[in-house]
């Protein structure tokens, strides 16, 4: 479902933020995406000792946020070099606006180059969420999970 978000959001225009289909793309990117948090959690700290479970939990938390950062780089770099590839098919400022340095024309089109590197991010974001689903699958194929009831889940050991 993230990835499906995120190829929504892919197919946003200028003006789609403005209007509430943008909402659809989200929510689903973040149903896809939000789930997924707690699990982990869950099961480090179901296979890790009590005395370090703060710490477990600590490393979960920093080990996504440096693989976001790592992941948010990587696609911001391949998107600018999207925008510099749309930006220099576009004439000069004052081809476009009749020997002015500045005009509307003008700004539409940077916005749209703006737009394509967008684009780039987020059909890599959603083929980042693919890849991370497919080893998901095959990594854990062979994982049980420890029956748990609720209430020993909930309880203090």
């Amino acid at each position: 479902m993230a990835a499906a978000g995120f190829v929504l959001m892919a197919q946003w225009g200028l003006t789609t933020v403005r209007e509430p289909i943008a909402n659809l793309a989200l929510f689903t990117g973040g149903l896809g995406f939000g789930p997924a948090l707690a699990p982990v959690n869950a099961a480090l700290l179901a296979f890790t000792d009590d005395d370090v479970h703060g710490v477990a939990s600590a490393f979960v938390v920093v080990s996504r946020m440096v693989g976001m950062l790592v992941g948010i780089s990587a696609l911001t770099t391949i998107g600018l070099r999207q925008y510099y590839a749309e930006q220099g098919v576009i004439p000069p400022a004052r081809e476009v606006c009749d020997g002015k340095s500045r005009c509307k024309e003008f700004s539409d089109l940077l916005r749209v180059a703006g737009i394509a590197r967008e684009h780039t991010v987020f059909y890599g974001a959603a083929v980042c969420a693919v890849v991370a689903a497919v080893l998901a699958l095959v990594l854990f194929r062979t994982a049980t999970a420890t029956p748990l009831s609720t209430r020993d889940a909930l309880s203090i050991h």
